[in-house]
């Protein structure tokens, strides 16, 4: 019994490691060489897509940085999808199209969700260029250009853009340890991108792809940047890293929203799972190890916890292996404001775990709240 129960706990201890621990050190340890891009000799028109619900204290902000960029502003296209906004959100859009005669506003009849009224933005726009977005991602002046770029200048047919998390004001709030989670997960991207000639996500909040290469989102998909991401590997059409696109996100610090949008990625996870799982044979290197390693052992770390935990009971080493846990989150808590390292991740694994059990329920809408952003700490 404490030979198969050690055993069971050190394949679990592997399963968990290896997407949180020993891919992360073999993308950094050996990265692959910088691709070079040459600077575009022209500029097709681009139309930047997203849909809003609700973002009124931010919508603004959005629009005037994606006008200030250094792309040529006669090719410049906005299409915002409201999905039945109530708080003043397209009366602010409506002001602003006096000014900008790119800005466009198409209002959902119903509450339809963020992937279909991406879809429709998709069929209204006429950018040669599709730039998907997000209503809280902030652009510089070099954004577009940046996620244009590429396209336009070598063979790629997608640029996944860099998201970069406004500062944490406290150490070690929600949004500190998201943010270094992220730079570890950005320089995974790049590694990918430079050896495979793909990254294995864009994040949805920042990205481009030919109009010619979209393919319209299955209907109630929560993750559509992933859906996007896979089809076009699927075609085998190569997703470019960009570490000089940059949009700018103000995460929230709170705990309780950050397990919200854990729990929705989650369940958009394995909806992907799902859809894209014959590609795992079909295309097994790299694309099917990278899936493997990277994401479906990370999406699956919530039940490999569980197993490892009942099989840590029955091992002669349970007990010390508590306590230690126990040591350890008890100085997390006594020295961190919030949630550090350990709290958080323990945290949005039983967020993706209800994830996972929502989406064994079955999902009968898309639709959702914006995140509440700029939070105290709970």
């Amino acid at each position: 019994m404490d030979l198969a129960a050690t055993t069971v706990f050190f394949l679990c201890l592997l399963w968990i490691t290896i997407p949180y621990l020993w891919y992360p050190l073999w993308q950094l340890a050996f990265p692959g060489k910088p691709l070079v891009i040459n600077p575009p000799t022209f500029f097709p028109k681009v139309s930047v897509v997203f849909a809003a619900y609700n973002e009124r204290t931010i919508i603004e902000e959005k629009i005037r940085s994606i006008f200030a960029s250094q792309y040529p502003q006669d090719l410049i296209e906005v299409w915002i999808g409201s999905d039945l906004s109530d708080d003043g959100q397209d009366d602010i859009i409506r002001e602003l199209q006096k000014e900008y005669p790119g800005l466009h506003l198409h209002i959902n009849a119903q509450r339809s969700g963020k992937s279909a009224t991406i879809n429709r933005l998709v069929e209204l726009c006429t950018g040669e260029i599709i730039v998907a977005t997000d209503a809280n991602i902030i652009f510089d002046e070099y954004t577009l250009v940046e996620l244009a770029g590429p396209i336009i200048s070598s063979q790629a047919t997608a640029v996944a853009g860099t998201l970069t998390y406004g500062k944490a004001k406290t150490t070690g709030t929600t949004a500190t340890t998201e943010r270094q989670y992220l730079t570890i997960e950005n320089k995974i991207r790049q590694s990918e991108s430079q050896k495979y000639g793909f990254c294995l996500g864009m994040e949805g909040g920042l990205y481009s792809m030919r109009k010619s290469a979209w393919q319209p989102i299955p209907p109630l998909t929560f993750m559509e940047d992933f859906f996007q991401t896979v089809q076009l590997i699927q075609n085998d059409q190569q997703i470019y890293y960009s570490d000089t696109a940059f949009g700018y996100e103000d995460v929230s610090t709170s705990l309780q929203e950050e397990f919200k949008r854990k729990k929705r990625i989650s369940i958009g996870n394995y909806q992907n799972l799902k859809r894209f799982r014959g590609l795992l044979l079909k295309k097994a290197y790299p694309f099917g190890w990278i899936f493997l390693f990277h994401k479906i052992l990370r999406w699956t770390t919530p039940q490999a916890l569980l197993i490892g935990v009942l099989a840590l009971i029955f091992t002669p080493f349970a007990l010390p292996t508590f306590m230690g846990v126990a040591v350890l989150l008890s100085l997390e808590l006594l020295f961190y404001r919030g949630a550090g390292p350990l709290v958080y991740f323990c945290a949005m694994n039983l967020a993706m775990l209800q994830g996972y059990l929502t989406y064994l329920q079955g999902v009968s809408s898309s639709a959702w709240q914006p995140t509440k952003r700029n939070q105290n700490e709970l």
